[in-house]
């Protein structure tokens, strides 16, 4: 929607600040159309990323606070995600500043997913991200369950496992911050064999390691039990969302019997995850290394949860390392590419 202003800026609720030239500034950031302008009141070189050069595709995805849609760079070709965001929802716009802090500062970093840049036009921020042609780890379950095994393999799991936990240990360690919504829809693919983290908008700062955080937001079904509890959380929070999306992947469905993504039943769900015994995997099934993995991650008391970094020297990854058995990670994402939907983007 335009935005109609004889002024030269307006201040609305005192929260941002929109002029009448396209210009919207919010705390630290200056945006315009021809993207992100300033950073904390210093000037930023501009990328040369212009809205009319994007010609928008399918949609991707509906996330905690956004849109994604699959676009392309005309003058170079180059595939692009594009998270698209209404300025006017406060608890959206939030949540933009949240994420932009984190891509921004954490450009190259090679397991969280690619920033380019941020254009604000008529009412609207498209952050512009790099394009994951696997999809996701959601994606890549829903097309197990088309080949009727519905399940991923150890080595698949434990070369994801090892490149999700990087992502969080930088998270949690650089930039002392809980992602706080770690779960399938949230972990990208490509056929380059990457495995990325995405969707920053719930990540919170912590001043220190040691600090919790007190807010209850994100996605219940992989919510640890503290949250669910409203206890004050930290790190483990996010280890624990990943062993349950690792249960999910083993065994080929969500491990708490009151989860149906039909007909779901959140006070039993938020019940069973407080109070029953945490998921387990059988030994007679999988390899008891990654049994013990998961019972690491899915310890019911937080403090006795490994931290990311202590769980990359888990024996179970190293027993994956591609040192020691190479894997072909990105022709495992192309094969899942051919079993997904005939429009899915290649």
């Amino acid at each position: 929607m335009a935005l109609e202003a004889s002024s030269e800026s307006l201040d609305l609720a005192s929260s941002f600040t929109l002029s009448a030239s396209g210009t919207f500034a919010k705390e630290d950031f200056v945006i315009k159309r021809s993207g992100i302008a300033a950073i904390n009141h210093t000037e930023v070189r501009r990328t040369g990323l212009q809205l009319q050069d994007l010609e928008f595709f399918e949609v991707l995805g509906k996330g905690a606070s956004s849109l994604v849609r699959r676009a392309v760079h005309k003058p170079s070709q180059a595939q692009l995600a594009v998270k698209i965001i209404n300025v006017f929802d406060k608890g959206k716009r939030d949540q933009l500043l949240r994420e932009l802090r984190t891509l921004y500062s954490s450009q190259n970093y090679p397991w969280l997913v690619a920033f380019h840049d941020c254009l604000y036009d008529e009412g609207a921020m498209y952050i512009v991200l790099e394009y994951m042609d696997g999809g996701s780890l959601a994606d890549v379950l829903q097309a197990a369950q088309l080949t009727g095994s519905s399940a991923l393999s150890e080595p698949v799991l434990a070369r994801l496992a090892a490149r999700v936990l990087g992502g969080l240990n930088y998270l949690h360690v650089d930039r002392h911050q809980v992602h706080r919504d770690v779960k399938p829809g949230n972990i990208l693919l490509n056929t380059a064999g990457e495995v990325k983290i995405s969707d920053f908008g719930l990540s919170a700062e912590l001043d220190s390691t040691t600090e919790m955080c007190a807010t209850f937001i994100g996605t219940h079904a992989y919510m640890s039990p503290e949250r669910l509890g409203g206890k004050p959380y930290s790190f483990a929070s996010d280890v624990w969302s990943l062993g349950i999306t690792l249960v999910e992947c083993a065994d080929g469905q969500y491990p708490y019997s009151s989860f149906s993504s039909a007909n779901p039943n959140a006070f039993v769900l938020l019940s069973q995850i407080i109070n029953d015994p945490a998921p387990t995997l059988s030994t007679e099934t999988f390899s008891p290394a990654f049994a013990d993995f998961v019972a690491r991650c899915l310890h019911k008391e937080p403090e006795h949860r490994p931290q990311a970094h202590e769980l990359l020297e888990h024996p179970w990854l190293r027993m994956h390392d591609d040192a020691l058995r190479p894997f072909d990670f990105g022709a495992f994402v192309l094969t899942v590419n051919e079993l997904r939907q005939p429009h899915a983007p290649r």
